[in-house]
Parts: C-alpha cells; sequence; structure tokens
C-alpha cells in the first residue's frame, strides 16, 4: 500500500504502472505453474490407472490458496521495502520459490511416487502378518495408519 501512496503523492503513475506489472506477471506465472502441475498430476494418475477423483482437485485450490497468501504477504513486504529498494525483490524471490517447487512436483517420476505406495503396501502385509491370530487387529491398525496419513496429506 505504501507503493501506491508513495506513488500517487509523487504523481509516478509510470513506475507504479511498472511495478504493478511485474507482479501482476510474477502471479500469473504462479498460477501457470500451479496449472502444469494440475495437469502434470492428472496425467500421471492417468498412465498408473488411478481413479482421479475432487481430492486431489480440492489440494490444488488449497495450495492455490496458501501459495497466493504467501504472494499477498510479499506484495505487501515490498510496499514497505519501496522506501528501501526499488523493485519488488520479496515477490520475485516468493514466485521464484513457488515455481521451483512447482516444477520439483512436476518433474518428479510417477515411479518414485509408486515406490512409496509399494512399500506402504509391504507394511501393510506385515502388519497383517503379524497379527494373523487377530486378523481384526491387524485390519484395524492398517485403516488407522491410512486415516492418519490421509490427515497428514490434508495438511500438506
Amino acid at each position: 500500500m505504501l507503493l501506491i501512496i508513495e506513488s500517487f503523492l509523487t504523481e509516478d503513475f509510470v513506475t507504479l504502472r511498472i511495478k504493478l506489472a511485474i507482479v501482476a506477471i510474477m502471479w500469473l506465472l504462479v498460477a501457470i505453474a500451479i496449472s502444469l502441475d494440475l495437469v502434470s498430476g492428472w496425467r500421471k494418475a492417468k498412465e498408473r490407472g488411478e481413479v482421479r477423483t475432487s481430492y486431489g482437485l480440492r489440494r490444488t485450490v488449497t495450495k492455490a490458496v496458501l501459495y497466493y497468501a504467501l504472494m499477498l504477504f510479499a506484495f505487501m513486504f515490498d510496499c514497505i521495502g519501496m522506501f528501501f529498494y526499488a523493485e519488488p525483490y520479496v515477490t520475485l524471490i516468493a514466485a521464484g520459490f513457488l515455481i521451483f517447487i512447482e516444477a520439483k512436483s512436476i518433474l518428479e517420476k510417477a515411479h518414485d511416487k509408486d515406490k512409496k505406495r509399494f512399500g506402504r503396501s509391504i507394511e501393510e502385509l506385515t502388519t497383517i502378518l503379524e497379527n494373523k491370530d487377530d486378523l481384526i487387529k491387524g485390519i484395524t491398525d492398517i485403516v488407522k495408519k491410512q486415516l492418519e496419513n490421509n490427515e497428514e496429506n490434508e495438511k500438506d
């Protein structure tokens, strides 16, 4: 907000437009990165034969809300910082960080996710075998672990 106030007071609307354009471009690049990750995840799930549900889409919406909250805070820091530095550096850094995260997610190989899932299946089999005398207890333990994992994934 200080950026806007300073530009109005000095009547420097050209600089204001340029700085806001830089911020808008960074926000747009983050949106493109989120969209690319969504499309990539959808495609990877389809290749693995997984059912694509609204759960993944909800996670993308949640992620977008968190990312844009970070971008808004970065913009506010830049508004304050414009008295000390000329460009929206905090927004540029935040956008770069978020785009890096999305690029890493896109480049993450699907078989790495399959390995994690396979490891979980082995753990579940081990739990059942350890509790073969009490099959209900083994299944209950597996369901509890899956519920805990789902809760952790929703937090991420």
